[in-house]
């Protein structure tokens, strides 16, 4: 059986991938869903579980049913390589603070 940090890292997983469908950053998609981005990285990092609140949340900004994101995630939790495919072709990692674009 699954741990609740190995469900944690596939919700995640399945939130990082829908975003990156639709060319949202983390900044935008947080933004969208009323939370921080800080927490939006780390939900994604699966450091953190977000309530079904925020799920709903991101769902709505997602354009996707929670349903859909939670058959994504238990799809990446029962199938490895199709975790592992996803895990690959997301965007490399890039740590820090967004840039800001210039002033004038």
């Amino acid at each position: 059986m699954a741990s609740a940090s190995d469900w944690d890292e596939v919700v995640g997983l399945a939130v990082a991938v829908r975003r990156s469908k639709l060319g949202l950053t983390q900044l935008v998609l947080a933004q969208a869903a009323g939370i921080h981005r800080n927490y939006l990285a780390d939900v994604e990092r699966g450091q953190k579980s977000p309530t079904m609140g925020v799920v709903y949340a991101l769902c709505v900004a997602l354009d996707c049913s929670p349903e859909k994101l939670v058959k994504q995630a238990v799809g990446y939790l029962t199938d490895e390589e199709k975790r592992r495919e996803a895990v690959e072709a997301l965007p490399p990692r890039r740590p820090g603070r967004p840039k800001r674009a210039a002033a004038g």
